[in-house]
Parts: structure tokens; sequence; C-alpha cells
């Protein structure tokens, strides 16, 4: 028998990345604003941002996104005087169908955020950049030690997201599954919730395990499949991740930032952050600022 290839379509291709950063801004934060050649994509991953698209203003809130298209004016800052954070993807494509998803919020769900963290996640393997500065004019490539292909999955993740709102599904499932999509499980979605609204108080992984009726085993192994570390390390993530949205803010001690997010002392709380961010709480917010200014 004689078989015939089929060349498949390629509806949609993502020619180049520009950049790829997350962006923490603090509450003072304004940014002048640009226009460019190429698409933006900005997600509110925390807080408010007040963006402008064109001679149009408006609010993002956590979850949503905005697709700025080529050339048109576009500027963000914090909204409400509180800080807040944002994934933005700028690339190259001639794909005219972006444009039905462009210039408009976009309400997203667990899918989007999961495939901007997993390119953020390849970006970081595969540059050297520091992927939270402003104004960096290009992507440097690592010399070496590069995951095989990691270049190749940035744009095969950037493609599926964008074919993903073009179609306008809400049904994850129909797509491929990225890394970390055992967060979307049921039951995780719910241990995730529960420390998200009690990161002040003393949680523990007997606890933890005793709520929700579940083995200690059980619950290692989803925390593990899903984020390559326990629980109790998830927690501690989580509680950095808020001291820093604090933090940025600036309208709290210290001292009540490390009440807030659970930890037992100031000292407990400085240590903590200087072994995740690799310098202290005040260290933390001079080079925020400094890097904004």
């Amino acid at each position: 028998m004689n078989y015939i290839s089929t060349r498949l379509k390629q509806a949609l291709f993502v020619d180049s990345i520009i950049s790829i950063h997350y962006y923490e801004y603090t509450s003072e934060f304004h940014y002048p604003g640009e226009s460019h050649d190429f698409w933006e994509l900005i997600l509110c991953d925390n807080g408010r941002l007040r963006i402008n698209a064109g001679d149009r203003e408006m609010i993002l809130t956590k979850g949503q996104a905005f697709l700025h298209p080529p050339m048109q004016y576009h500027n963000v800052r914090a909204e409400g005087g509180r800080s807040a954070s944002s994934v933005i993807l700028s690339f190259e494509s001639d794909t005219e169908e972006l444009r039905s998803v462009s210039d408009k919020i976009i309400n997203t769900d667990g899918y989007v955020a999961t495939s901007l963290f997993s390119i953020l996640r390849e970006a970081r393997a595969s540059f050297s950049n520091e992927l939270g500065t402003l104004y960096d004019p290009r992507l440097i490539r690592k010399p070496d030690d590069v995951p095989f292909g990691s270049e190749q999955i940035i744009q095969n993740y950037a493609e599926l997201l964008l074919i993903y709102l073009i179609r306008g599904s809400r049904t994850p499932e129909e797509f491929p599954e990225l890394p970390d999509a055992g967060k979307g499980n049921e039951l995780l979605g719910r241990v995730l919730d529960y420390m998200r609204e009690n990161l002040s108080s003393k949680i523990t992984f007997t606890h933890i395990a005793e709520k929700f009726s579940v083995s200690p085993a059980t619950l290692k192994k989803l925390f593990h499949s899903s984020f390559h570390h326990g629980a109790m390390e998830h927690l501690t993530r989580m509680r950095i991740e808020y001291s820093k949205e604090l933090l940025r803010d600036g309208d709290r001690s210290c001292t009540d930032i490390a009440s807030m997010c659970g930890f037992c002392s100031i000292h407990h709380f400085s240590s903590t952050f200087k072994r995740y961010q690799g310098m202290s709480p005040t260290e933390y917010v001079s080079s925020i600022k400094s890097m904004l200014e």
C-alpha cells in the first residue's frame, strides 16, 4: 500500500517572543506608556490594574487579561493605592484572527494562567534575564544547561494559549494538559483555598489531612505531583508571596505583616523571607522602588 502524507495546516504561528515578564507593582508605580509593532498580552495576577488602551482607560481585576494589538498606545499602573502583579507576554504574529480577541477585557480561567506561568518557567530556564525587570530590550539566551526544546515549548504553549482565546473555549479538558494541570484537582483546589484564607493561622500538615479527610500519603503525593514540593513548603511560599504584596503596599510595619502572614515573630519572618528572596523585607522594598524609579 502506498501511504500519502498529510501536511498539517497551521492556523496560528508565533514568529518570535519579544518579552515575558512577571511584574510586581508598588502602590505608587506608574508606567509612562508606549506603543510598538508587536502584540502584548497582560494578565492581572493579583490586585487591580488601571490600564490605558489608546484613549480608553479601564480596570483589570485578578484573572482578567487584555491583548494590546500592534501600535496601540498603552500604559499600566496599580489601582486603589494597593500593590498588584501581572504576567506580560509580548510576541510577533501575523494571525489576523487575534484581532477578534484584542482590544477588550478577557475574563480568563485557570488554563490561561497555567499557560502563562508555564511559559514563564520555561523562559527562566532558557534565558538569563531577570524576568521581573522593566525595560529589558531583549531576551539573552543562557550559554549552557538549557533544557532540551525549551524555546520550542515556549512557542507551543503560546500558540495553544492564543488558539484557546480565539476559540473562546471554557473547556480546558479539550486542550493538551499543561504542567501543573493537577492544580485543577478539586481536592487540591479546596486545600489551596483553605490555606489562602488562613495564612495568619497556625496550620499543620496533620491538621490539613484531618480537615479534608485524606491520608498524609495522599496529601503528600497530591502536592508533589502538582508542585514538586510538600504542602507545608507551599504554605510558606504562599505566605511569602502575600507578605511581598503587603510590603509593596507600604502602609504596614514588618511586625504587622509578620503576624498577618502567620509567622511567629518578626525574626522568623525576616529570616524566612531572606531564605526565599535572598534579601531582607526592607531590602526587598528598597529594591522594588529603585527598580521602578
